[in-house]
C-alpha cells in the first residue's frame, strides 16, 4: 500500500519499483537492521534492544499505523522525542533538563510536520480509503489544530531560550548565542510557518509548509552545539 501512496503523492520520489526492485528493497531493509541491532550489540545489549524495538515499531507504522487516525502521528513523534534520552544511561553527567527540553522539542515539531504532510497527501490517501486527520477532520480543522500546536511550540522554544542560562552550564557568551540563534533561526521561522498555515489550502502550500517544519527541526538540532559537557 505505501508503494501505491507513494506513487501517487510523490511519484518524482519513488524509487522501490524504478530504480530497484521491491525484492531487494526488502533484503536491503532486513539486512541493514540486522547489522545496526549487531553493532548495537557491541556497544550495550540495552542498545541493541532499543534497536530491534524502532525497527519492529517502524514496521508496524509503514504496514498498519501510517495513514491511521493520528496514532501513525503519534508513534513517529513519541519514537522521535524518546532517542534522546539515550544518553542518560551511558553519561551520568548527562543534562536532564536538557534532553527533556530537546525530547519536547522533538515531539511537537515531527508532530506538526507529520500532520502537514498527511494535510498535503490529502488527494492520494483518500483514494486509497486512508483515515489520517484532515481526511477525518477535513482541512479546515486540521489546519485549526496545526495552528495551535505550532502555537503552543513557539511558546516552548520561546520558554527553553529564557530558562537556557540557568538550566545549562554555560557562560553568558554561550547563552547569548544560544538566545541568539534559536531567536533568529527557530523561533522566527516558526512564526513565519504560523502564519502561512493560516492561509495555507493548496497542495503546494502545503508542501512548502512541510519543507520550512523540516529546516525547523534542522536548525533546532543544530542549536545541541552551544552545550559543551556537563
Amino acid at each position: 500500500m505505501d508503494v501505491k501512496l507513494d506513487m501517487v503523492n510523490k511519484p518524482q520520489s519513488v524509487i522501490i519499483g524504478k530504480t530497484i526492485s521491491r525484492r531487494w528493497a526488502i533484503l536491503l531493509h532486513s539486512g541493514f537492521n540486522v547489522l545496526a541491532f549487531v553493532l548495537a550489540w557491541q556497544i550495550s545489549y540495552r542498545v541493541a534492544i532499543l534497536v530491534f524495538v524502532c525497527s519492529l515499531l517502524l514496521w508496524m507504522y509503514s504496514q498498519y499505523f501510517k495513514k491511521s487516525y493520528l496514532l501513525g502521528n503519534l508513534l513517529v513523534a513519541i519514537m522521535t522525542a524518546s532517542t534522546i534520552f539515550i544518553l542518560i544511561p551511558f553519561d551520568e553527567k548527562a543534562n536532564i533538563l536538557g534532553c527533556l527540553a530537546y525530547s519536547i522539542f522533538a515531539f511537537f515539531s515531527n508532530l506538526i510536520r507529520e500532520i502537514i504532510k498527511d494535510t498535503e497527501d490529502i488527494k492520494g490517501d483518500s483514494k486509497f480509503n486512508a483515515n489520517t486527520l484532515p481526511i477525518k477532520l477535513g482541512i479546515k480543522h486540521t489546519k485549526q489544530i496545526l495552528f495551535y500546536l505550532q502555537l503552543c511550540f513557539i511558546l516552548m522554544c520561546l520558554s527553553f531560550t529564557i530558562l537556557f542560562p540557568a538550566i545549562s552550564n554555560v557562560g553568558p557568551l554561550a547563552s547569548f548565542q544560544f538566545i541568539t540563534y534559536i531567536s533568529l533561526l527557530v523561533i522566527i521561522p516558526s512564526i513565519y510557518l504560523l502564519f502561512k498555515l493560516w492561509n495555507a489550502d493548496t497542495k503546494k502550500h502545503f508542501t512548502h509548509l512541510s519543507f520550512i517544519a523540516k529546516i525547523i527541526m534542522l536548525l533546532g538540532i543544530f542549536s545541541m552545539v552551544f552545550w559543551k559537557t556537563y
